[in-house]
């Protein structure tokens, strides 16, 4: 006969603060220092047991997969007072969660009655009975309201002595360890309450958190002499599970990516990711914090390249496994091994080939059996991609000989303009980017359609031009993520959502037509039954060719079906769809088939949308003129000069916007490398000592600026406002 035994009341934060009331009335009645053990006695007989600890602070809502049924506010409070409290205090409560994380999960007493029949256990009840205690690990979402406690009290975060961290240290790393072997979708609900039930200040305290953790652990095995240790990481279980508590963070820190998935574990469709209104996506789907706070500093320090290379067998734990703990420098490290790699190999197969092509030549001259070798030339072409062409026919050229050289593009790329001289050191390799980026984006080129509101283009559905030229705008930009390249040009965050398969959003669409999004986010909130009324829309979809409306049904008879209440939701799905995906289908897929190309391996795979974004256009990060000063160097002046004083000076007064519009003037781009400013180079050239009423001049292939001896900051700041106005609209210099 079994019965179970009810688990002990839960933790209240009143009951704390009026057993501190008490001990405090005691002491003033009878002196001396204030006696907390009721307290502790309070302490350990609610918090002694799983169930009891889960229950406390209880919210009074229901768990659901918004909802943590956790008055964390509530806990917060009571655990901070504890935190004033002795140590004694701190440590009843943390001893008893230490018990709890040795046996995770509810425990169920049960008292098996010993009786040789049925008929005596039911005469007497009284007989003597064995308790057994049967321990089951977290199967609930209920069970996880734990989580959510543990990660409120304050001591496992500070430490006053190395005891306490260590102490404090083994608890956590039990914590982690629970966490991390969740079912699937015990995670789902556990992300989603990180995204809902955390203020962002809490949110980024707890990725430092584990952050943290993983630096301590990480940082003893990377300072070891023994070149062996360097690589325990990929067996350390505690740093794993760290890694898997950081993904959890990570994904509640997207939550249109979370979303694809239901409270069920079924996934969500592209249709229903596509129809989040942009004030709620901004919300929810905009990053709670930037990207960078997951990067790991200690994690960049590893070897790199032997990582990338276990993640690619798949045989042990990696950091590649979650990319978001690598900085963009540790990724691009990654790239240009990944690229290395493959043009060494590329590089081999020239020689042969070269050396092939020379044995065979010999032979046929009759000079069969000699010693073949290449000269010094031919051996620094080998690696090279080589492209030859004029600045009047820079597409067409380009195109051509990008086409038949199809296998070569992931090698190093130089330039040679015909008929001009100079050997390309970077410089004209950014020149010619520079140069083919505009043409290829000019809007009376009609590629790109372009909105005036967002000043964003996307592909033309109209478009005359071949499909052979929106495939060279994809391998133009594959190359300059290899070539270290920033473009300026303006397709919107979406493109690169496509190229790694990410959900598109309506907030996606509103990022370059916000017109449009805005009347599709109206129909959705429109309540009345009169929509058909009052929108008078059918199911088609429109844009605008040279001047023309052209339209094209969404659904089969789409112009004869109406836009009602009822289908107002399928007609949004439908319209994303048709402006982001279906009408642009044969540009895009040229352009994507481009970009892979070129970026065809694994590494690019560690990058998310917005990183890949940032290594073609630059960080959108604000400028830190200090910074960029620190690496600049001068020819002809010297960072004393008053002109180089004044030019800082000035630089830091202006504006965000002519800020930009300065280091756009003299680099050609409006930001920094989203390596970082210490990869910029940034030069400032003397034109001369005596004073002159010409503008100030740049190389934007260089990142050179050039300026006279001027007689004044005034003068100095009208030059450079009037040769900032002055560029503007023209090409490169």
């Amino acid at each position: 006969m079994l019965s179970p035994q009810l688990p002990a009341q839960s933790l209240k934060l009143q009951q704390i603060v009026e057993m501190i009331d008490i001990a405090k009335l005691k002491q003033r009645a009878i002196g001396g220092a204030i006696d907390y053990s009721d307290l502790e006695v309070l302490l350990k007989t609610k918090l002694n047991k799983f169930e009891a600890f889960n229950a406390s602070f209880s919210s009074g809502l229901a768990v659901t997969y918004e909802h943590c049924g956790v008055d964390l506010e509530e806990a917060s409070r009571a655990f901070s007072i504890l935190a004033t409290m002795p140590n004694s205090i701190a440590l009843a409560v943390m001893t008893n969660a230490e018990e709890i994380l040795k046996r995770p999960g509810k425990y169920v007493l049960w008292r098996i009655f010993i009786a040789t029949t049925v008929s005596a256990a039911i005469l007497n009840p009284d007989l003597t009975a064995v308790v057994i205690v049967v321990f089951r690990e977290f199967k609930d979402k209920e069970d996880l309201k734990f989580i959510m406690l543990m990660f409120e009290c304050p001591w496992i975060y500070r430490h006053r002595t190395p005891q306490e961290s260590e102490y404090h240290h083994d608890i956590t790393k039990r914590l982690f360890t629970i966490i991390s072997n969740l079912s699937s979708e015990l995670h789902k609900y556990l992300s989603s309450w990180l995204a809902n039930c955390l203020t962002t200040e809490t949110f980024r305290y707890r990725i430092s958190f584990v952050n943290r953790f993983i630096t301590q652990r990480l940082s003893s095995q990377q300072s070891s002499t023994d070149p062996n240790q360097r690589f325990v990481y990929q067996k350390d279980a505690r740093i794993q599970a760290a890694a898997r508590v950081m993904h959890l963070f990570f994904k509640a820190n997207h939550p249109n990516e979370r979303e694809l998935f239901d409270p069920k574990g079924k996934a969500r469709s592209v249709k229903d990711m596509a129809i989040i209104p942009s004030e709620q996506s901004s919300a929810r789907g905009a990053h709670r914090v930037p990207i960078d706070e997951f990067y790991n500093v200690v994690v960049d320090l590893i070897e790199l390249s032997v990582d990338f290379q276990a993640w690619q067998s798949h045989v042990m734990f990696t950091f590649c496994q979650y990319p978001f703990l690598l900085s963009m420098g540790a990724k691009m490290q990654i790239v240009n091994y990944d690229a290395k790699r493959r043009m060494d190999k590329k590089m081999q197969k020239s020689v042969n080939a070269l050396i092939d092509l020379k044995r065979k030549k010999a032979a046929e001259d009759g000079g069969e059996g000699i010693e073949i070798s290449l000269t010094l030339a031919e051996l620094q072409q080998a690696p090279l991609l080589i492209l030859k062409v004029r600045r009047n026919n820079l597409i067409e050229e380009s195109l051509a000989q990008l086409s038949s050289n199809e296998r070569d593009l992931d090698k190093s790329l130089r330039i040679e303009f015909i008929g001009e001289d100079g050997v390309d050191a970077g410089g004209l390799r950014k020149e010619w980017f520079l140069l083919l980026v505009r043409q290829l984006f000019d809007p009376q080129y009609g590629m790109f359609s372009y909105d005036d509101k967002s000043s964003q283009c996307w592909f033309n559905p109209a478009s005359f031009e071949s499909l052979d030229q929106f495939h060279l705008v994809g391998v133009v930009i594959g190359l300059a993520i290899y070539n270290s390249t920033i473009l300026d040009f303006p397709l919107p965050l979406a493109v690169y959502k496509k190229l790694l398969n990410v959900p598109i959003a309506l907030e996606d669409l509103a990022a370059f037509r916000p017109e449009l999004a805005r009347g599709l986010e109206q129909l959705l909130d429109y309540e009345s039954d009169d929509v058909e009324d009052v929108f008078c829309l059918n199911f088609v979809g429109a844009y605008e060719a040279y001047g023309e409306n052209v339209e094209t049904p969404l659904i089969r008879n789409g112009q004869d079906i109406p836009v009602t209440s009822e289908n107002k939701r399928e007609y949004v799905e439908r319209y994303v769809n048709f402006v982001m995906n279906s009408s642009i289908s044969d540009q895009y897929e040229w352009f994507r088939r481009g970009f892979y190309q070129v970026c065809g391996g694994d590494a690019l795979s560690l990058f998310r949308p917005e990183e890949i974004e940032s290594l073609v256009r630059g960080s959108a990060e604000p400028l830190d003129i200090d910074r960029l000063k620190s690496v600049t160097v001068y020819e002809g002046f010297n960072e004393k000069h008053e002109v180089i004083r004044n030019f800082w000076s000035i630089f830091k007064e202006f504006d965000d916007i002519n800020q930009r519009r300065l280091l756009q003037f003299i680099t050609a781009s409006d930001r920094y490398p989203a390596t970082g400013i210490e990869n910029l180079s940034f030069k400032i050239t003397c034109m001369g000592s005596h004073d002159s009423n010409r503008y100030p001049t740049s190389h934007t292939c260089f990142n050179q600026l050039c300026l006279y001896n001027y007689s004044g900051r005034e003068k100095l700041k009208n030059m450079l406002q009037r040769a900032m106005d002055e560029s503007e609209g023209f090409g490169v210099k």
